[in-house]
C-alpha cells in the first residue's frame, strides 16, 4: 500500500510539474501518506521501548510534519504564487519520504537502520527547509510533551 501511494503522489507531482497546473486531488493522497506516518509514529510510541524506539518516532513524527506542509501548500496556491513550484519542491522530498516510510515501518529494527533513518531525517530537514516544506518551530514543538514523556520513561528502565 505504502509503494502505490507513494507512486501515485509521484505521478501526479509529475503531471502538475509538465502542465503547469496543479490538481488540489493530491490532498487526499498527502492525507494518506500523513496517516501512515502518523501510524508509525504511534507504534514506536506505544512499543515495547527498545534503545532505538525514539530515533523512529521522530523520524516519523518529522515526516509527516513535512507532508501536512506539503499539503498546506497545495491548498493555499491561490493566496501565493506557488505553482508549479509546490511540485517541483514536493518531488525533490518524495524519495526521502519513501524511505522514510519503510524505515519507519520495520518491524524490528536495529541501531544500523536507525541511524540511516536519522540520517535521512537530517537530509529530509535540510531539503524541507529549502524548499519551505518545513513546519514551523511553534508546530514542530506541539507534541514535545509527547517526546519528553518517552524520554523519560526510557531513562527510568
Amino acid at each position: 500500500m505504502s509503494t502505490v501511494l507513494i507512486d501515485e503522489i509521484t505521478r501526479a507531482l509529475n503531471s502538475m510539474k509538465e502542465t503547469g497546473e496543479v490538481d488540489l486531488s493530491i490532498a487526499n493522497n498527502l492525507d494518506g501518506l500523513a496517516n501512515l506516518f502518523k501510524e508509525s509514529k504511534e507504534k514506536w510510541l506505544t512499543s515495547p521501548d527498545t534503545k532505538v524506539n525514539f530515533y523512529f518516532y521522530y523520524a516519523a513524527r518529522i515526516a509527516e510534519l513535512v507532508v501536512s506542509r506539503m499539503k498546506e501548500r497545495f491548498l493555499s496556491l491561490k493566496q501565493v504564487n506557488d505553482n508549479p513550484k509546490i511540485a517541483k519542491y514536493s518531488l525533490q522530498i518524495l524519495g526521502l519520504l519513501g524511505e522514510l516510510l519503510d524505515l519507519t515501518r520495520k518491524e524490528k529494527p536495529d541501531g544500523g537502520v536507525a541511524k540511516l533513518a536519522i540520517e535521512r531525517v537530517r537530509q529530509l530537514r535540510a531539503v524541507a527547509t529549502d524548499t519551505k516544506l518545513l513546519q514551523s518551530e511553534e508546530k514542530e514543538l506541539e507534541d514535545i510533551d509527547k517526546l519528553l514523556q518517552y524520554r523519560q520513561r526510557l531513562q527510568h528502565r
